[in-house]
This record gives C-alpha cells, structure tokens and sequence, in this order.
C-alpha cells in the first residue's frame, strides 16, 4: 500500500496542508487545504479544523520553522569525518549564536568537502521546537520531520529541469530563492546543488498592502483586496519605495557575501515563492533591479508529481509550494535539516516498551525450549511408529512373495514383482493384445470431431461389445466404418441402433471379433 505524507506549512496567517502518497512513478497529491488562522480562531483552532478532515490523517508528517526562529553561520573544519564533525560543531558554533549552547538545537549540511569540510549551520532554541511538538501532538499528528521555512523549496529547485529538459540552475551558478511570506521573507543562496546561506528579511505582503492604504488613504483590509487584484497603480510610487528598500538589503546582502569570499559573481537567476510573491508587480521590479530573469516557482510541475484536475484547478503554487515541498521531501537521514533530534527526536514505537524486552525475550526463550522438547517427543513417537509400518510392510511382502529370501527395499521389490505379473498376463489366448491396446485403436480410427460416447465396453478374450451414443444414424455407420480399419479385430457389426427417450441422440450396440484369435 503506498505511503502517505502529510507536509504542514504553519504560517503567521494561514495554514498549508498538502498530503500525498508515494509510489515507484513518484507522488501523487491525495488532498490539500488552506485555513485562515484569524477567520479560524486562532492556531489552536485552525489545526483542529484542519485535522477534522480524515483524508489528511497521514501516517508521517513533515513542518518547519520559520527562517526568523535560527541563527545560520558558514563554518570551516579541518577535516572530513561526519562523526567528528558532529561532535566539534557545537563547541566551534557556541561563540558565534546568541544562545547558550544548551539551550539550543543543531543541524548542519556540508557544502564543500575539497580541502576541508565547509558547513552551513543553523541553530534554534529547543523551546520553539518544543512547543511545536506539543502544539501537535494535542491533535494527534506524529512529526517526523522539522525543516526550516523555504529549504524544503530550495531543495527541490535544485533537483527540478525547465521544459527542454536541463537543470533550472547550471552547477556553476549561483541562484537565489525568496520566499515571501506576510511579514518576512526568506532569502536562499545556493551553488553547485547546495544551500550555502540562508538570511530573513523584514519585509512581506503586508509591507506593499501598507503601502497602498498610505497612498490611497484607506483601511488595510480594503488595500489588501486592490493589492490581491493587481489595482495598485495609483499607489505605484509608495510600492517601488517599499520594494526598493528591500532590493537594497539583498543587494548589501550579496556584496557582503562577495566581500567575504562565499560568492564570486551575483546569481544568475532569482525564484520567488510565498503569498507575498503573488503581487502582480514585484516580479518586474526585481527584474529590472537586478537585471536577471525571476521566475515563479512551481514545486507541482515536476514530472513525478501528479494531481486530479479538479485539484490542479483550485491549486495556488505561491501558496503551496512549501507544504508540499515538505510532503516530499526526502525522509533518509543527512537529506536536509531536521531538527526533530536531541531530546525531541522522534522515538519509534517499539523503544516505548524497551524495558520489557528483556523479560519478552526471557519469556520467548521459555517457550521456544519448551516447543522444542514438545518437537522432540512428535519425532521420537513418529520415529516409533515409522519402524512399526516398516515392520508390518516387510511382513506382508514376506507372506506374497516367501520365494524371495534378501529383502532390501520391499516397498520396490513389491512394485517389480507386480510388473512381472502383468508382462507375463499381457498376451490373451496367444494374442500379445490387451484392452488397453483395443481402447488406443478405437480412439485413433474414430476422428475427434465424431459425437461418439462409450458407455459400456465389454471384452471376453474372443469378441468385443460396445455400447455407445452419437448424435445422428449416419455417424453409427461411420463409426462401424471407421473401426473396420482395426488390424486388432474383425467382423465389426451393428446389433442394433435406436433412438434414446427424452432425447435427440442415437444408441447402438457394436459386436466385433478379436483379429488375432481367429487367425
């Protein structure tokens, strides 16, 4: 049965969730949903409405944290080894976060392992992962997975081809992911299929939905509905403002990078994702800032990820792309980061009874000695009575056959004494012909596609008398034909042949003559 994945996505305003099962063709998406968290009640609220719904009851699922919750650093160790890498990152991260070290969750990727091991680090407070944990587990969803916000799209970016089949980015350039959220966006370097920075910036839709309320001076709610539909002219000045200002704190963000030796040219391409990115206009802005293609992310596009077209149809990538980037994500350690470790890390049912396994083994111990006495005794009685039958089949074959004096295998003996009996009987009053010939002859001379049924044969040694059933007369004299050409009997004749009551066929009886005993 294939596998079912629910990815969350909580965000500040709404909720993402995408479910989907995993096959050998890939993935196909069973299910999703999107729920307002303030039309809901509230988080708590909103997550019971979500899992009201049965069909995205999954047996794993997989959220994440927003990128604002971690702390991210570039790192270099001198050497290789995972073990040891593992057990220095914290001591080599501890003077560079704003947490103590035991206060905090770790998780890294290795970008670089050319001369020595380049790693990307983040690392969070365990009271935020601790609260999401719990938040879920009073709804009963088991996570296996904690990602940070918009990596899980990163990573499929780097996997995904454009429509002549070639890699979206090229493995020596570098590329930029931003997703946008309400309040703060996510922005995601990466270079030869690897995540080398991650940064937040405090900006989001609500940024550009303030802007229209300034310059049109109207309330908030009624901006943001001018800003869903793309009516924004008249306040286009204000939103080239807001926007440039945070084009200028990515640009200062790629220069610092530069300055410092992680990047050596600006990003050949830019990739927006998120509810923020849905603004009609902030693809052309950054277009003409940067004077590099923006593309629009769309995670379901992928060959190996499929959904009905009644799905397709109410589907808004912008807002769905990170839930169902963590539907499927890969599940095998080291694929990404998962913070679901240390004190939180998903324990497998079978760990909750660890202490009973001992006695559970003890007892199976027990009772595998005791089937194995009980095995003992079945095979000795079964030995008993296997000497017994042998006792009692040696004396039958001594009481048939008393002439013979050495028995080795008498069951064998018996066989080769019965088929000398039935050689020397073959022959009846001088003929080497048996019944078993006669019947052979009789179904070589009639044709298969004759109606012929024999119900009752009849063989005295001398003569030959059947009676049989066909379909009509002139098959009788057919027949009677047809076993003339017999080299085993003569003088065939037809006794008699009738019609059957209640019925279209014929009876009849056929007398012959054994060839050989009157020759």
């Amino acid at each position: 049965m294939p596998e079912k994945i629910l990815g969350l996505d909580i965000g500040e305003y709404s909720i993402k969730a995408v479910q989907i099962t995993a096959g050998l063709k890939g993935y196909q998406v069973t299910g999703f949903s999107l729920i307002d968290i303030k039309e809901a009640g509230g988080s708590q609220e909103a997550l019971k409405k979500l899992f009201e719904n049965d069909n995205l009851k999954s047996g794993i699922c997989i959220t994440s944290l927003p990128a604002k919750s971690f702390s991210f650093r570039n790192i270099k160790l001198p050497f290789k080894d995972k073990k040891k890498i593992g057990q220095t990152i914290a001591f080599e991260l501890e003077p560079l976060i704003p947490y103590p070290a035991h206060d905090v969750l770790i998780d890294y990727i290795i970008v670089d392992r050319s001369d020595q091991s380049e790693i990307f680090a983040a690392a969070t407070v365990k009271s935020g992962v601790g609260e999401l944990v719990k938040l879920l587990e009073e709804h009963h969803a088991e996570v296996s997975i904690i990602d940070i916000d918009a990596v899980p799209v990163a990573s499929k970016l780097l996997t995904m081809e454009n429509s002549s089949n070639s890699p979206l980015i090229k493995g020596e350039e570098y590329g930029l992911l931003l997703d946008i959220g309400a309040e703060d966006t996510a922005g995601i370097l990466f270079k030869e299929g690897k995540i080398f920075q991650i940064r937040r910036y405090p900006f989001g839709g609500d940024k550009i939905t303030g802007a229209v309320a300034r310059a049109l001076n109207i309330e908030f709610a009624n901006a943001e509905k001018k800003k869903r539909k793309g009516d924004t002219a008249e306040a286009g000045e204000e939103i080239s403002g807001v926007c440039h200002k945070f084009f200028l704190e990515v640009k200062n963000t790629l220069q610092f990078l530069k300055w410092n030796g992680y990047i050596d040219k600006e990003p050949s391409k830019i990739f927006l994702t998120g509810g923020g990115a849905l603004y009609p206009g902030i693809r052309e802005e950054l277009r003409e800032h940067f004077s590099v293609p923006v593309d629009m992310v769309d995670i379901s596009a992928t060959d190996n990820i499929q959904m009905e077209g009644t799905t397709r149809k109410s589907w808004n990538p912008m807002l769905m792309n990170q839930a169902l980037a963590l539907a499927t994500r890969e599940t095998k350690k080291g694929a990404g980061f998962n913070f679901r470790r240390g004190e939180f890390e998903l324990k497998r049912k079978y760990e909750k009874f660890k202490k009973d396994f001992r006695w559970a083994a003890a007892l199976a111990l027990i009772v595998m000695f005791a089937c194995g006495i009980d095995l003992y005794i079945d095979y000795h009685y079964d030995r008993l009575y296997l000497n017994k039958l042998k006792h009692e089949i040696i004396t039958v074959f001594k009481k048939t056959c008393p002439e013979v004096t050495r028995i080795v295998d008498p069951v064998q003996q018996m066989k080769v004494k019965i088929a000398e009996l039935r050689k020397s009987s073959t022959g009846l009053n001088g003929a080497n012909v048996t019944t078993l010939h006669i019947l052979k002859d009789i179904s070589r001379l009639v044709p298969e596609s004759t109606d012929f049924l024999i119900t009752r044969f009849t063989f005295d040694g001398k003569s030959i008398e059947i009676k049989g059933e066909t379909d009509n007369f002139n098959a009788v004299d057919n027949i009677k034909t047809d076993l003339g050409k017999s080299n085993y009997f003569k003088n065939v004749a037809t006794s008699s042949a009738s019609r059957i009551k209640k019925g279209k066929r014929v009876g009849f009886d056929l007398r012959m003559e054994l060839s050989s005993y009157n020759d």
